[in-house]
């Protein structure tokens, strides 16, 4: 063993190891930088479909009338979305838990877990998108963290069935991150969710 060792080092092998181990790490970064990238570019797509359908509402119908057709909007979404990721759940044996969402979550979350302050912007690939609005559609700010909280807590509450869920700070109201917290509800567990019922 020792023998080889010396022939390993004689013949320069373990420098080469070194470089190459260098190279394949350093490409597994910039694959995974490149991942990130790409899923953050999709996400920008699905922000600005969102901005687009609520300026063309809040133009076509005015604010006050758009506000609610939206929030009915996300929280038929957030119920089409849960109902696959709960039974997905459910097919895996999988209590259907705040904590176990994550597991069958359909969204893409190496866009916010594998963000880095370096690669600019903010955490949020959505708020991103958004916050750009605000100075020449202040009325979007309303819109803007209406879909985090109506997605987000009917997102819960439908794949639960006992939990609710409240943000306590948002990237869209100046906050530095996005904070979240989850309590039981006597009410989602009599099916009476926050943003509406089941139709």
């Amino acid at each position: 063993m020792k023998k080889r060792r010396e022939f390993i080092r004689a013949a320069g092998f373990t420098s080469v190891g070194l470089l190459l181990g260098r190279r394949i790490n350093a490409s597994v970064r910039q694959d995974k930088a490149a991942t990130v990238g790409d899923v953050r570019k999709a996400c920008r797509q699905f922000a600005l479909l969102y901005f687009h359908f609520c300026k063309t509402l809040v133009d076509t119908v005015g604010e006050d009338a758009a506000f609610p057709l939206v929030q009915k909007t996300i929280f038929e979404l957030s119920l089409d979305r849960t109902d696959r990721i709960r039974a997905r759940a459910l097919e895996q044996g999988l209590e259907t838990t705040p904590a176990n969402f994550a597991k069958v979550n359909d969204l893409p979350r190496i866009a916010w877990d594998a963000w880095e302050p370096s690669q600019g912007g903010v955490r949020c690939a959505y708020a991103e998108a958004w916050l750009g609005y605000f100075g020449e559609y202040p009325w979007f700010k309303r819109f803007a963290s209406l879909y985090c909280d109506v997605i987000d807590t009917t997102n819960i509450e439908n794949f639960s069935h006992t939990t609710s869920h409240r943000i306590t700070a948002n990237l869209l109201w100046g906050d530095a991150s996005c904070e979240r917290e989850f309590f039981e509800s006597e009410e989602v567990k009599r099916g009476i969710y926050t943003y509406g019922k089941r139709g």
